[in-house]
């Protein structure tokens, strides 16, 4: 029993190793026009939010973009794989709260301006271990920076800098892509709630 619970422990603390035990802050790469506005809501997460936001009903959603994360095993199929998941998540998220979508800059639309900063697949060999699997050393995550600025002015309505990790938890230890793609889902779907709150009068910036 000894034994095990010694083995336990050094499993731990090689997991604690491989990805840090507690969270670290997002990387700022340059990619958002202004990171002043930005506040701490979190570990592994800043926000703004304006409350002109609510004002725009029309949205340029633009391509996303890969910056950093070039120690990422991932091919590049598979990363325009993920940029292109990311794309189509943000813009469901948009046509799901009524909004409209075009290609056009103009009064009262804004720009959606998205980059994924680092992306790391799950290791699939650390998460057949369970006791790795439970420190969630092989897990796969993900970084991002955006932000929505008025498309005539570029003035910034919304800006985020945050990271995630997949679901140590989950069985789907092969797909490489998986972890990166759960992330994402909590991404979209904080974003929706964020603009729900909009529409129902709140700032959002909770």
């Amino acid at each position: 029993m000894f034994i095990a619970l010694v083995r336990f422990v050094c499993v731990v603390v090689v997991g604690c190793l491989f990805v840090g035990c507690g969270s670290t802050p997002p990387p700022q790469t340059g990619f958002i026009s202004d990171y002043s506005n930005l506040q701490k809501v979190g570990e592994n997460k800043m926000r703004y939010i304006s409350s002109g936001l609510a004002e725009y009903d029309t949205f340029i959603v633009d391509p996303i973009q890969m910056r950093g994360g070039e120690e990422s095993e991932l091919t590049a199929q598979q990363k325009a794989d993920v940029a292109q998941y990311f794309h189509d998540r943000f813009v469901e998220v948009l046509k799901n709260g009524g909004y409209r979508l075009t290609g056009d800059a103009g009064v009262g639309t804004a720009r959606v301006r998205l980059a994924l900063t680092d992306i790391q697949s799950a290791t699939w060999w650390m998460n057949l271990h369970p006791g790795s699997k439970l420190t969630g050393a092989g897990t796969g995550q993900a970084s991002m920076e955006g932000e929505v600025i008025d498309s005539v002015t570029g003035e910034q309505l919304a800006a985020v800098v945050k990271s995630g990790k997949g679901n140590q938890f989950e069985l789907d230890t092969f797909d490489a892509l998986d972890d990166i793609k759960d992330v994402i889902d909590g991404w979209a779907k904080e974003a929706e709630q964020r603009l729900r709150e909009l529409r129902e009068g709140g700032s959002g910036d909770r």
